[in-house]
């Protein structure tokens, strides 16, 4: 893992979002710190758990934040989900749970629907 692109990727996207970094560490639930470490290149062995709240906390892909292909790179995130889980402060864990519902139908299309699911559902969803 090339920790100098990453870094840079990650230095870079978090300015093109106007985040401090500060605000980019609450989001991906680290410390200011290891942001840092990480935008320097000196964080060894990110993990790919780190690099998903990351590309999460970005609004970016996986690939964005590596420079790699990966097999969730093209995962998006619906504006009203992503809404519905800053407000919640849900983990990208919970987040992706919602992503993987099959809907045979209509799919919640605003924050308060996907609130309403994730009401309904939260009990079933490991790492509650």
């Amino acid at each position: 893992m090339d920790t100098k692109l990453i870094g840079d990727n990650v230095r870079n996207l978090r300015k093109e979002r106007k985040l401090s970094q500060e605000k980019l560490a609450e989001l991906a639930n680290v410390s200011r710190n290891y942001i840092s470490m990480i935008e320097r290149g000196e964080a060894e062995n990110v993990s790919a758990e780190i690099i998903q709240n990351l590309a999460w906390g970005l609004e970016a892909s996986i690939e964005q934040i590596t420079g790699k292909p990966n097999e969730r790179s093209g995962t998006s995130i619906p504006p009203a989900l992503r809404e519905f889980a800053l407000n919640e402060g849900l983990h990208y864990k919970v987040v992706e749970s919602l992503l993987k519902i099959p809907f045979r139908g209509k799919e919640p299309t605003t924050a308060q629907e996907w609130k309403n699911l994730y009401v309904a559902i939260k009990p079933f969803i490991s790492g509650e």
